[in-house]
């Protein structure tokens, strides 16, 4: 979205403020960034307990896989052993999208706190992101939804060994021939 477009959105209210010479636009203005701030906020402590959730869940799946092949009350082509990580897979992949999901969002928030920052005094995120080279240096800052998008794959591709190794290559062999 373009920055008029932007600032249209934003600011379609400030005439019924006076052009924003009235005290009252200056009060409310900062009170709602204050507010959309705790918002930014909220949706980053969302972000986390998802992917606490996501990661606690996996673990929790594979654990469980851990423990029955350790104590060998099934055998390897069982059908857990191929259903779990079907399961496993389809939660990493919804994992995954979610993940994708806040980033997206956290885009356009902070697109919406860095124009909200330029009528304030201070412009305190977007002096952040230029410090950090806008995440386009790895050796300043790497963006958190690069590293956090890794581990549901890594989990696909470990759920995917399991599922391979649990076929029942026999009986697939004869089929194949």
């Amino acid at each position: 979205m373009d920055k008029d477009k932007l600032d249209s959105l934003l600011y379609s209210r400030t005439k019924h403020y006076n052009d924003g010479e009235d005290l009252n636009y200056e009060n409310h203005y900062l009170e709602q960034y204050r507010m959309y701030l705790h918002i930014f906020n909220s949706t980053s402590d969302r972000r986390n307990k998802s992917n606490e959730f996501f990661l606690g869940l996996n673990t929790a799946i594979i654990g469980v896989l851990g423990f029955l092949e350790t104590k060998g009350t099934t055998n390897n082509n069982s059908v857990i052993f191929i259903f779990a990580p079907i399961v496993g897979i389809a939660i990493c992949y919804c994992w995954y999208e979610i993940i994708i999901s806040y980033k997206q969002l956290n885009r356009a928030k902070f697109k919406v706190i860095h124009n909200i920052e330029e009528k304030l005094p201070l412009s305190l995120f977007k002096t952040e992101w230029e410090l950090l080279g806008k995440g386009n240096d790895y050796k300043k800052y790497i963006k958190l939804s690069s590293i956090e998008k890794n581990i549901p794959i890594i989990f696909i591709v470990l759920y995917s060994v399991i599922f391979t190794m649990s076929l029942p290559w026999e009986i697939i062999s004869y089929f194949i021939k």
